[in-house]
């Protein structure tokens, strides 16, 4: 499982993101994002998979993805891979 999640945090982790109290990095833990960016517009769970018999699946881990903005035109979507922030994105608002 460490070794999929640090696959997953090491292809992102040139991003990052401006809050108020702080930029954000790939690897930070949720409560981090939450004390610097505050809550996010919306936000979802997706829990670890587990197979036909109700068990957990190996190497299976929940998945949040949050978003925020629209903020100076841009929505900033975040995912968490089990607890660490994974991946930030950007993409400008529809005009």
């Amino acid at each position: 499982m460490a070794v999929v999640v640090g696959m997953l945090l090491a292809s992102s982790a040139w991003a990052s993101m401006r809050c108020a109290d702080g930029i954000l990095s790939t690897a930070e833990d949720i409560q981090s994002v939450l004390s610097k960016c505050g809550e996010p517009d919306s936000r979802a769970r997706e829990p670890a998979e587990v197979d036909g018999y109700g068990a957990l699946v190996p190497n299976a881990v929940p998945v949040e993805r949050w978003v925020y903005g629209p903020q100076n035109g841009m929505y900033y979507h975040l995912r968490f891979v089990d607890g660490r922030l994974a991946e930030v994105r950007s993409r400008r608002s529809p005009q």
